[in-house]
């Protein structure tokens, strides 16, 4: 997740987007409108005739069914998937927001860097491959991606600094090796253990992810082996942390599932205490612990979790004291029907700092050293075959943000609501 703010962290990592895919702005207006167009004449199609077109396989989770999982993907695992050995999915998906009480900072497409008040854009423009059978495994996501996030700045999907071009037009790609049944070992660009939001929109109960999720890696270049056994799972990789492409880290995971409706996973990432900022994050040496949850109880389907952040002290890295964060967040999904449902998100994300701290690693939230936030969203979706439309509401109120760093005009207001839909299919 990105950062752009003030030497702050959560803007500059998982919240800022990539390359342009064209060359001129208007050809990028052109191709999105033709795109928008294909869409909404698919929509209708969809509806009319439910058996239009047919699944051609899943991304690794699991079509545009827009639910959290206790483990992001793509994460090989050991359990064999049905047939076809390999799997297809294309998905394609727009959205459009309107933003009152914009923000005073972080937007890379403007002068002063304030946040435009509407944003209309593509939000996943993907293709995977996946073989998840046999002894030898891969698995590729390719294409353009965009990451919403509550009361941060959003800058358009085609744009250099910020969404795909933090991560590049393959953001996940690995080959995977199984000895056994219980043991997978994968080499690659994989996406991070921890969190229970995903990487890409559709793959949440919410179009937007949270500010924790922005505080949390996306993906990283390593080594990982998982284990699976009963009730009983784990993962552990070397990797480049916070997408450094240098710098060492370690990143693991432990599950338990006592039973089919409920899972306890713990989480975490420690890189070195000197790693340097790089374009994905501001503060690239902090640690982060992950205590997630997920319960189904009938049509709800709860994912609550707990994350600590832990940056050092580092006289390498420019921080001169050591600072701490903590953020909880519970999610959760109410199947309605097999069309309709409700996805809901409540966090809370608090720095430990002094409203004043001078240390360059004082704010991982984004509005100044000492500030916090709350965030409210709700989603309700339809889904019809490979057809998803979404609403969704959310509301943002900040706590002691530093002069110029929070919303309006002057950076001092305190609260932020959004109102934005998506549609998308999956092919």
């Amino acid at each position: 997740m990105l950062r752009v703010l003030t030497g702050v962290d959560s803007v500059p990592s998982d919240l800022q987007w990539r390359r342009p895919l064209f060359s001129t702005s208007m050809g990028k207006m052109t191709t999105r409108a033709l795109l928008f167009g294909t869409l909404l004449s698919l929509s209708a199609a969809f509806i009319a005739s439910p058996s239009a077109v047919s699944a051609r396989g899943c991304f690794p989770l699991a079509s545009m069914d827009p639910g959290p999982s206790p483990t992001p993907f793509p994460s090989p695992t050991a359990a064999a998937s049905a047939t076809p050995n390999i799997t297809y999915a294309e998905v394609v998906s727009g959205f459009s927001f309107t933003t009152n009480g914009r923000n005073a900072t972080g937007a890379l497409d403007t002068a002063s860097g304030m946040d435009a008040g509407s944003r209309t854009d593509f939000s996943n423009i993907l293709a995977s491959v996946t073989r998840n059978t046999g002894r030898f495994r891969f698995g590729a996501t390719v294409g353009e991606y965009a990451f919403p996030v509550v009361g941060l700045s959003i800058n358009p999907t085609f744009k250099t600094g910020a969404n795909t071009d933090l991560f590049g037009f393959v953001p996940v790609a690995y080959v995977a090796y199984a000895p056994s049944e219980e043991l997978t070992i994968s080499v690659g660009k994989q996406a991070t253990l921890l969190g229970q939001e995903s990487n890409f929109t559709f793959q949440n109960v919410d179009i937007q992810r949270g500010l924790a999720f922005a505080v949390e890696p996306n993906f990283s270049r390593g080594l990982r082996a998982a284990y699976a056994n009963g009730k009983l799972s784990g993962d552990l990789e070397v990797n480049d942390g916070y997408y450094s492409g240098s710098h060492r880290a370690v990143e693991g995971l432990a599950g338990f599932a006592p039973t089919g409706n409920t899972s306890v996973q713990f989480a975490f990432i420690v890189p070195g205490k000197d790693t340097p900022a790089d374009p994905t994050t501001g503060i690239a040496n902090k640690a982060e612990y992950d205590l997630m949850l997920t319960q189904q109880l009938g049509k709800l389907q709860l994912t609550p979790y707990l994350l600590f952040i832990d940056s050092p002290q580092s006289n390498a890295a420019g921080f001169v004291n050591g600072e701490t964060a903590f953020a909880g967040a519970v999610l959760g999904s109410y199947a309605f029907s097999r069309t309709l449902s409700l996805g809901a998100r409540y966090e809370d994300i608090g720095n430990h700092s002094a409203p004043h701290d001078p240390s360059l690693n004082a704010d991982f939230v984004g509005y100044g050293a000492g500030s916090g936030a709350s965030t409210l969203t709700l989603t309700p979706a339809y889904k019809r075959n490979q057809l998803l439309l979404r609403a969704e509401y959310s509301v943002v109120g900040v706590r002691n943000p530093a002069p110029g760093a929070a919303f309006g005009a002057t950076g001092t207001a305190t609260s932020q609501t959004r109102l934005g839909i998506e549609i998308g299919a999956q092919f």
